[in-house]
């Protein structure tokens, strides 16, 4: 009784052994996978290459992944909740506070996830008559973000309408992209474009809270008027 009961124990202590080396080696898979998308894009990802990065043998990726589309697809997957917690994250109660919060949880991002950004970023330009499971991933979460970003716009400024602020959320990100490709030049001022881009949040909220975005006012910008009546 007392041996079976020992060899019970032997046997749950080596799956959990054998579990945790699983769970390790999938953790290599896709930290490899993404540095070798975020480098060569989709088309020059290849397993041969992750399994070289990661030091593991292909069948070991073959295990956990059916393809490249699937290992590429869970990269994505496994990465952008912590990215979506982060750019869309705020407690501030004035809209500058607000917006400066996400601002900085963007800026996050380049320094925890580069190899992340890099491979979306690339996903999002890259079409094919077949689009790989990846891509969809990410432009369905991208989605979600810029949802997310509307609707903190809104906590902190409920007259802001729903179409401004989606307005508003989609440009917070698409600049937020930017900023990163000007950082992967080396010389860029990460810290002041992020100033200068939520200030420029802030100040496209506050003209359509004025009414005098989206083309609901005929008067359009103050400089743009002033040129009129030159």
């Amino acid at each position: 009784m007392a041996e079976r009961a020992s060899q019970g124990r032997e046997s749950q202590g080596g799956t959990r052994r054998t579990r945790a080396r699983g769970r390790e080696s999938r953790r290599r898979i896709l930290e490899a996978a993404a540095a070798v998308a975020g480098e060569r894009g989709y088309e020059g990802t290849s397993i041969a290459r992750v399994s070289e990065v990661s030091g593991l043998p292909a069948s070991s990726i073959y295990w956990h992944f059916a393809d490249k589309d699937a290992l590429l697809a869970a990269v994505v997957e496994e990465s952008v909740e912590l990215w979506l917690g982060q750019v869309t994250r705020g407690e501030g109660e004035a809209l500058a506070q607000r917006v400066t919060e996400l601002c900085l949880g963007v800026a996050r991002t380049f320094t925890e996830s580069p190899d992340f950004l890099r491979l979306v970023l690339m996903l999002a330009l890259e079409r094919r008559p077949v689009e790989p499971v990846a891509r969809e991933i990410y432009l369905r979460l991208r989605g979600e973000a810029i949802e997310r970003i509307a609707a903190e716009l809104q906590q902190v400024r409920p007259a802001l309408s729903p179409a401004d602020a989606m307005l508003a959320a989609t440009y917070a990100l698409a600049g937020g992209d930017g900023i990163f490709l000007a950082s992967l030049t080396g010389d860029a001022d990460v810290a002041a474009l992020f100033r200068l881009h939520a200030s420029a949040i802030v100040h496209l909220v506050e003209q359509a809270e004025g009414g005098v975005s989206g083309g609901r006012s005929g008067g359009g910008s103050p400089s743009r008027g002033g040129g009129r009546e030159g």
